[in-house]
């Protein structure tokens, strides 16, 4: 099996016609159907079926088409690796972080370090916490964010550290009873309404319930955290979120939380076995040192 084989397999997937695939690769249809023969007698399985003039693709061959998309993508991305390498781009920094710290942490963390390194750029993505590990087990990134590591004994290569603790704080609109307060006790917000963001991409989520010890009424969750201070400042309800630079005082109260419920643990990783540029690594050190 080689890549050949796993690109011609990938267009007569998307054409369901050897003639037109033939021609998009520039191949003899002979030569394309024996390459699609050696490939299917390597796996022990029909890939494709005959449908009329046309084929389809078999069971087996949906299975495959999964991974085979992928190690070309990852070839790609090595080539693109590569490329960058040689060209010397060593400014470049690829980051990715889960949904939640990439609203509030990164993009301070990326203006803050832009300030002194104006030639630097970034390149930057959202992503579950499993996909992150993936990413950085098999180099398509440099770094990654997240706030857990509960499975990272999988990834033996990926190294991490913890670089911020980041305190809760209760925001409410500017016309709320609570507004002028500097704190409050759990307990005073039983009959509260809250915005509860809804992390679609969190395996494991920590609700309201665990966090504050009981039930709250919810009136929205958005799906979007970049929306819950819009929502609470517009009055739709009160909110518990990370302590931010990104909080717009001029609409929202800041109030301090006098139960102690815990912080968000904010954890930097990379994979050891990796090249990483003079660049990358002072960035490194930067955001270690911004540890708090």
């Amino acid at each position: 099996m080689n890549l050949q084989q796993l690109e011609y397999f990938k267009v007569v997937s998307q054409t369901n016609n050897f003639t037109t695939a033939s021609n998009i690769l520039s191949i003899t249809q002979p030569a394309l159907s024996k390459a699609i023969s050696k490939l299917e007698e390597e796996l022990e399985v029909k890939l494709f079926e005959r449908e009329g003039r046309n084929i389809k693709i078999t069971k087996y061959g949906e299975t495959f088409l999964k991974y085979a998309e992928s190690a070309l993508n990852d070839v790609e991305r090595g080539i693109e690796k590569i490329q960058d390498m040689k060209k010397n781009n060593d400014n470049v920094i690829s980051i990715v972080s889960t949904y939640c710290i990439g609203a509030t942490y990164i993009p301070f963390l990326i203006s803050n370090f832009l300030n002194n390194h104006t030639d630097v750029k970034f390149n930057f993505n959202n992503q579950s916490t499993e996909e992150i590990f993936k990413d950085l087990k098999y180099e398509r990134v440099d770094l990654g964010f997240f706030d857990s590591i509960e499975k990272i004994d999988k990834y033996s290569e990926i190294e991490t550290i913890l670089v911020k603790k980041e305190e809760y704080v209760l925001i409410v609109p500017k016309n709320h009873h609570l507004a002028n307060r500097e704190e409050v006790e759990l307990k005073e917000l039983k009959d509260e309404y809250f915005i509860a963001y809804n992390d679609r991409n969190n395996e494991k989520k920590i609700s309201y319930s665990e966090l504050i010890g009981y039930t709250p009424k919810i009136a929205v969750e958005p799906t979007e955290a970049t929306m819950l201070a819009s929502l609470v400042a517009a009055g739709a309800g009160i909110a518990i979120i990370l302590n931010t630079p990104m909080i717009n005082t001029n609409k929202l109260s800041i109030i301090k939380i006098k139960d102690y419920i815990g912080r968000k643990n904010i954890y930097m990783g990379w994979n050891r076995n990796s090249y990483y540029s003079k660049t990358i690594e002072e960035f490194k050190k930067y955001v270690i040192k911004d540890l708090k």
